[in-house]
C-alpha cells in the first residue's frame, strides 16, 4: 500500500473503480472531477422532455464480466441490477425475420447441432470457421477473419463486433474482440447472460460508488478541474486544482482517469491515441406496448439494439460517425421508422424523443490506435493511467474501464 495519498484524477467509471478499490485496500484517496456529477459516460439523468430517467448511452454488461461484477459487488449495487437468461432475440428491419440464439446454461452448446436452433441460414461450418477470431494477431481485422463464415458474419459477427469495438468490422482489430470472446462464448451460457441496470446505469455504477467512497471518508472533489500537473525529473511534484497549487509528498501517486485528450493536454509526453469513434443514441416514450422483450438485436437498419425498460424505448447506433452528423430530429424519425413496427406502434406517430451523439464515444479500435494504447505503469514515477482507452487487453466498454482501474489501484497499493 502506497504510504501516501492517491489522487484519482476523473470520476468516470475507470476512476470510480480504481478509487473503490483503493479504498477497499485501506489508501488514503481524493478523486478529482471536472463536472458537477461522476460516471462520465456511464450515467443517468432525469430529461423533462421525457419525463422520466435515461441514460446518457446504453452499455451491455454480461455476466462473464468479471471485473464489472466484483465491481458491483465492492460497491453493494448487486441488488440494483438484474441478471437475464442467455437468451438473444432478433429481429431484421428491413426483411422482418426473427430469431433468437439460446446459448443455455453449460459449457458448451451442443443444441447447435441441430439446424433449428441455429440462426436461419447458417450451417454448421461457418461456426466452425468463427474459430479464427481466436488466433486473431495485431493487423488482423474482423473482416479478415470472419467474413468466410458466410451468413453467421452477416447476421451475427457484424452487429456484435461494431456494438463492441464501435468501429466497422473492415477496419476494426480482431485481436481486441478474442478475449471478449474467450470470457463470454468460451465460457459458456452462465457467461454470457445479461445485466441490466434495473433503473439506468448511474443508479447502478455510479451513485452506489459514490455512497461508497462517502462512506469511506473519501475526499470528493467533484466539480473541480486539474488544470495543470507540474512534473519534474519524471515525478510530479504538484496539481494545480483550479488554481489551488497541491504540492505532492513523498509516496503520493496519481491516477489519470482522464479521456485520452485531455491526459495529453496535461501530460504531453504521453502517447495516446487519437481516433475517435461516435455513437447515438435514441430515447423513445412509448406509452403502453405489448413488445416486452427487454433487448432486441436489431438487422437491416442501422440501429443494432433495442432496449426496453419501463414506457422507454432505447436504440444505439454504433460506429456512428455519419449518423451523429444527421439533424437529431431527422434521424429520430428515421429510427422510428425503423423501430415502431417492432413495438406495435404507429410508425407515422413520432411520440417524445431525445437523441444524445457522442462524437468521442471510444476510441477508433483499429490496429493502429489499439498500438498507441498505454500501459498503466508510466516512465513518471509516480503517475499511473486508467481508463477503456489504455492497453487493459479489452476494447473500450466497461468492463474495460473498470478493469483499467482496478489494474490501477493495485499497481497503487504495490508501490
Amino acid at each position: 500500500m502506497s504510504k501516501g495519498r492517491v489522487y484519482v484524477l476523473g470520476g468516470g467509471v475507470a476512476g470510480l473503480a480504481a478509487a473503490t478499490a483503493l479504498v477497499e485496500g485501506g489508501q488514503e484517496v481524493t478523486l478529482i472531477e471536472a463536472a458537477p456529477h461522476a460516471g462520465g459516460r456511464c450515467r443517468s439523468f432525469f430529461d423533462k422532455q421525457l419525463q422520466s430517467n435515461i441514460d446518457n448511452g446504453n452499455h451491455l454488461v454480461l455476466s462473464g464480466n468479471t471485473h464489472a461484477m466484483r465491481y458491483l459487488a465492492r460497491i453493494d449495487a448487486l441488488d440494483t441490477v438484474e441478471v437475464l437468461p442467455a437468451c438473444f432475440s432478433y429481429k431484421n428491419i428491413a426483411t422482418g425475420e426473427a430469431w433468437s440464439i439460446d446459448l443455455g446454461t453449460r459449457r458448451y452448446p451442443w443444441h447447435l447441432l441441430w439446424s433449428k436452433y441455429r440462426i436461419p441460414g447458417t450451417r454448421l461450418i461457418d461456426y466452425w470457421r468463427s474459430r479464427h477470431i481466436l488466433s486473431a494477431k495485431g493487423s488482423d481485422t474482423i473482416t479478415d477473419l470472419l467474413s468466410a463464415s458466410g451468413v453467421f458474419y452477416e447476421k451475427f459477427w457484424v452487429s456484435f463486433a461494431v456494438s463492441v469495438l464501435n468501429t466497422s468490422p473492415d477496419e476494426a482489430s480482431a485481436a481486441l474482440l478474442m478475449p471478449v470472446v474467450r470470457e463470454t462464448f468460451g465460457k459458456g451460457g452462465a457467461a454470457c447472460r445479461p445485466v441490466l441496470a434495473k433503473q439506468g446505469l448511474g443508479f447502478s455504477f455510479v451513485d452506489p460508488a459514490i455512497e461508497y467512497l462517502k462512506g469511506c471518508g473519501v475526499d470528493l472533489q467533484l466539480g473541480k478541474r486539474c488544470r495543470s500537473i507540474d512534473v519534474v525529473d519524471n515525478q510530479i511534484i504538484s496539481l494545480d486544482i483550479d488554481g489551488e497549487k497541491i504540492s505532492l509528498e513523498d509516496g503520493d501517486i496519481v491516477i489519470s482517469a482522464l479521456p485520452p485528450s485531455n491526459a495529453n493536454d496535461l501530460l504531453p509526453m504521453l502517447t495516446v491515441p487519437n481516433e475517435y469513434r461516435s455513437i447515438v443514441n435514441g430515447h423513445f416514450k412509448i406509452g403502453p406496448s405489448t413488445y416486452k422483450t427487454p433487448i432486441t438485436g436489431l438487422l437491416g437498419g442501422f440501429p443494432e439494439w433495442l432496449f426496453i425498460r419501463g414506457d422507454i424505448a432505447s436504440v444505439t447506433i454504433s460506429a456512428a460517425d455519419a449518423s451523429a452528423d444527421e439533424a437529431s430530429d431527422k434521424l429520430a424519425h428515421s429510427i422510428w421508422q425503423g423501430i415502431a413496427p417492432i413495438l406495435g406502434l404507429n410508425s407515422d406517430q413520432l411520440p417524445p424523443h431525445r437523441i444524445i451523439k457522442e462524437k468521442r464515444a471510444t476510441i477508433a479500435q483499429t490496429p493502429r490506435m489499439v498500438s498507441l494504447r498505454p500501459k498503466s505503469a508510466t516512465n513518471i514515477s509516480n503517475l499511473l493511467l486508467a481508463g477503456d482507452w489504455t492497453d487493459t487487453g479489452l476494447p473500450a466498454t466497461i468492463e474495460g474501464a473498470i478493469q483499467s482501474g482496478h489494474e490501477g489501484a493495485r499497481l497503487a497499493l504495490n508501490r
